[in-house]
């Protein structure tokens, strides 16, 4: 016997049938959402720590990139081009055809070669800045000054002891002393112990680096192996209109960093090596250290430059002449001014324009959310983030 099947009734019991999975899901979700976002962050910083050498290997490879290509098409392109042109000759008469090999291979070899170099250059003038005699004399007065410290400290701890042994609480003052050298104990077994800890894990960060390192060699050299690789890939997983729209958001994303993060990055070594001369020629010890510090914070906008003036700051006021702080942060405020009118907006350029008030809360908020690596990547994230949006708004049909 057949039923009689309403197409009309049977679509509503669908609908009616999927609302309900769909509640009870959403329910499920709700109730257990505590252990599911903790069992999901736990997941995802195991792959991130599994996978950590990988994106530090991208990250390096991204960064070197530009360099790699400038030695390939400078340097080894035209020797490649040279030889090519001097076997010609006799090859033409064999019907042998010259190919020209990789050129990556040669061009990310010198790349190491020159970060290497430059690593071993800085190395040597921070020892000999450390180990020059003025350096030694501002090491001087820093411990002179926290020898002094610590015996006006101890000063005082012996005055207060004479007074208890006068007023009569001596017994009380053991006692303190007795719970205070347990808890110091304790103290010292846990700093200890955080300590071997942090060896380990330092340990396993040095490793990971050095695989990263292997890594982005293996991705510089082969660049253009990798780049088919995916693109067939995606072109087999996506329709070609969204493989098109991704692959322009992509182009979008590394037009905005590589504007960003390697502008960021030269102009930072301008400013470090400006900084640097400048406190050498106020009379500031440890000049080249102030220089690689003071560098290294202008990477953060606005709060870099505060943070990059303190070094120089307190090197001038133990100096022997005070003055010199003030004139640090006379001619450091001089130079930071400089940079934002003239050298960062040529560097950088204007594809990263945002307002100062979109970056000091972009910056604050990455800042409280990442960290350090929050408010570094903060400033190409709202850019970026800018120029979607102002793509979203021309694809809008107009009123």
């Amino acid at each position: 016997m057949k039923l009689p099947w309403d197409k009309q009734y049977l679509k509503i019991s669908f609908h009616v049938i999927f609302t309900l999975l769909v509640i009870l899901g959403l329910g499920f979700i709700i109730i257990n959402f505590i252990p599911i976002t903790i069992g999901l962050s736990s997941i995802i910083s195991k792959i991130l720590s599994l996978f950590s050498p990988f994106f530090i290997g991208v990250v390096i490879a991204y960064l070197l990139d530009p360099i790699v290509n400038i030695y390939q098409e400078k340097v080894i392109k035209p020797i490649s081009l040279k030889l090519k042109n001097s076997k010609n000759i006799s090859r033409k008469k064999n019907n042998i055809k010259y190919k020209v090999k990789n050129t990556r291979t040669f061009a990310t070899l010198l790349t190491y070669i020159t970060i290497i170099l430059i690593i071993i250059l800085i190395g040597i003038l921070l020892s000999t800045s450390i180990g020059s005699h003025k350096g030694f004399k501002s090491m001087d007065n820093l411990i002179n000054s926290i020898k002094a410290y610590t015996q006006s400290f101890n000063n005082i701890i012996s005055d207060i002891q004479q007074n208890l042994d006068r007023i009569g609480f001596l017994q009380e003052v053991e006692n303190t002393i007795y719970d205070f050298t347990n808890k110091l104990g304790e103290l010292v077994q846990n700093v200890t112990a955080k300590i071997i800890d942090g060896i380990t894990k330092a340990g396993n960060q040095v490793i990971n680096f050095a695989m990263a390192l292997v890594i982005s060699f293996y991705l510089l050299k082969d660049k253009s192996i990798f780049l088919n690789l995916s693109n067939q890939f995606f072109k087999i997983i996506l329709p070609q209109k969204t493989f098109e729209n991704i692959k322009n958001y992509l182009s979008d994303i590394d037009h905005v960093l590589s504007a960003y993060i390697r502008g960021q990055l030269t102009d930072s070594l301008i400013m470090g090596i400006l900084i640097g001369i400048s406190v050498a020629i106020i009379g500031i010890d440890f000049p080249i250290i102030i220089g690689i510090i003071a560098g290294i914070a202008n990477i953060i906008p606005y709060f870099g430059p505060i943070i990059g003036m303190i070094p120089a700051v307190l090197m001038g006021l133990i100096s022997d002449n005070p003055m010199k702080a003030l004139y640090a942060i006379i001619t450091l405020f001089i130079l930071q001014q400089i940079d934002g009118a003239i050298i960062a907006p040529k560097i950088v350029g204007e594809s990263v324009d945002v307002h100062p008030i979109a970056i000091i809360i972009s910056i604050t908020v990455g800042g409280s959310l990442f960290g350090l690596m929050g408010m570094l990547l903060a400033v190409p994230a709202a850019a970026l983030l800018k120029l979607l949006l102002i793509r979203f708004m021309n694809k809008m049909p107009k009123a």
